[in-house]
């Protein structure tokens, strides 16, 4: 890496916190896995329906365009409706909308930029408040738990990513005074299917019990299970909250940031990469890294493991039309 800038992102730091080898395997060998998770692809389509809303585009198509699977494009096309009509009469302004930035990374305490890194990232929205206050807005999905008092609110306060996309911002010239998030449950539904054969059974008259089936749910049935059970309980699945960021969050973030790049950079330069096996699986034991397949793997350099592929870009999100300051 000597002598390349090289591209820091939110998701990078993130990444190396929770565990220094699977860094190395996304971001320094760029491999990634082939099939994504279903709360990634969710989360994903959701995310380019409403950026599509802010661009004058058909959401729709930018569903079809992000998952293709009938039950996914269903769930989403389920999920984005309910959206769409739960903040309706929402008052805020759009100010930008997917707005990229590059940025100098600034040694906090003497202000200057280092040659090894450019600070980098997309911010989802920035909106005018009714009251006439600048927003950074986030748009987020989750199957954790948001209830008023749940630990998903308190995390939020310590969240990076709001501190950072708040500085960038910043930077490039919006006065944002607080942040917006908009957070959305994915629906726990998933497609009934069809009993198996030997499996079922049926009432003297010839019908099968209530609870089973004789073929598989559509597409369509399934859309509108989801629609059903989001309208029946809305704030079970929807929530949107102003986080405020005060200048000494700001401040600890920037010198949180320029620590972690260090601690990145020791890294790359003794070529150790220390894993955590805390980050191994979920709470309870549930989920897992999408890369403990492969954790153990020797000679990753140069093959790519099965059901794997090996990004020329570590960083895909980012489209390089943004907004640069030196």
């Amino acid at each position: 890496m000597n002598g390349t800038v090289q591209t820091l992102t939110h998701s990078r730091c993130a990444c190396f916190r929770a565990c220094p080898r699977k860094h190395y395997l996304r971001y320094e060998l760029g491999l990634q896995p082939e099939e994504s998770s279903l709360a990634l692809r969710i989360g994903s389509a959701h995310h380019a329906a409403l950026e599509a809303v802010d661009k004058g585009q058909d959401p729709a198509a930018a569903i079809e365009a992000a998952v293709s699977d009938p039950y996914d494009l269903a769930l989403v096309a389920a999920m984005h409706e309910a959206h769409r009509r739960r903040y309706t009469d929402a008052q805020l302004e759009v100010v930008a909308t997917e707005m990229e930035f590059n940025l100098s990374l600034r040694n906090p305490k003497t202000g200057a930029p280092t040659p090894v890194w450019r600070f980098c990232g997309k911010i989802d929205r920035i909106v005018r408040l009714p009251d006439g206050r600048v927003a950074l807005m986030e748009y987020k999905t989750t199957s954790q738990d948001f209830a008023p008092g749940a630990n998903y609110w308190l995390k939020l306060h310590l969240d990076q990513q709001l501190s950072l996309y708040v500085i960038a911002a910043r930077q490039m010239g919006y006065p944002v005074e607080t942040v917006l998030y908009d957070v959305t449950r994915r629906p726990a539904l998933r497609p009934l299917k069809a009993t198996p054969e030997e499996s079922r059974k049926y009432t003297k008259d010839g019908r099968l019990y209530a609870n089973q089936r004789d073929q598989d749910e559509t597409p369509e049935e399934f859309a509108g299970r989801v629609a059903a059970d989001i309208a029946e309980r809305p704030d079970h699945y929807f929530a949107r909250i102003e986080i405020a960021r005060l200048d000494q969050d700001l401040d600890d973030c920037a010198a949180e940031l320029w620590q972690q790049q260090l601690a990145i950079r020791e890294a790359q330069r003794t070529r150790r990469w220390y894993r955590n096996p805390s980050a191994c699986f979920g709470p309870n034991g549930n989920g897992g890294c999408e890369y403990l397949p492969i954790c153990l793997v020797r000679d990753l350099e140069t093959a790519t493991p099965p059901g794997f592929s090996r990004l020329s870009d570590a960083h895909p999100e980012l489209t390089g039309t943004t907004t640069s300051e030196g």
